[in-house]
């Protein structure tokens, strides 16, 4: 099912220079069948289209995790526009850096830092993800929640590809 989506072991990037000493770093790398989009363009076209039973989970997983002290918003992580700048909210998320070839957002609450980055790369995209969690109950949720990660970023990016919007 994934067979078009390439799993890469993060190299020294911007992420990487946010890693604390304790984290949790994947990259995935597609091809694309437009290869001018830009990163900000990539970024909403993967994260606008949710499949329902992603925001279901979502917002299960919010209503678990208050109890804990976590943050929560937004059950997505839809951009607004499929331009984003600096300060914008795509989601729950905040962007936080723009460069040319890439952007990267982020959450951060009292357990951990969350960042998401979309690097464009020639005709392939690279949506990476870290996170630092700071307290424990951060990294045992960090370590709950990584086969659900698994799964649902392969399937976003999966339904993106399929669905011609990449």
């Amino acid at each position: 099912m994934f067979s078009q989506i390439l799993s890469l072991k993060p190299e020294h990037d911007r992420l990487q220079a946010k890693a604390r000493t304790h984290h949790f770093r994947d990259a995935l790398q597609v091809t694309l069948d437009t290869p001018s989009l830009t990163p900000s363009q990539l970024q909403y076209r993967i994260f606008n289209t949710m499949p329902g039973w992603v925001t279901q989970l979502m917002r299960l997983r919010n209503k678990l995790v208050a109890v804990f002290g976590f943050s929560v918003g937004q059950d997505t992580m839809e951009p607004a526009s499929d331009e984003l700048d600096v300060g914008d909210q795509a989601g729950f998320l905040n962007v936080c850096e723009k460069h040319p070839d890439e952007i990267i957002s982020s959450a951060e609450d009292r357990h951990m830092d969350f960042y998401l980055s979309v690097k464009k790369q020639q005709n392939t995209v690279v949506i990476s993800t870290l996170v630092n969690p700071k307290t424990l109950i951060g990294r045992t949720y960090l370590t709950a929640i990584l086969p659900f990660h698994y799964v649902i970023a392969r399937c976003v990016i999966h339904n993106a590809k399929k669905a011609g919007r990449l």
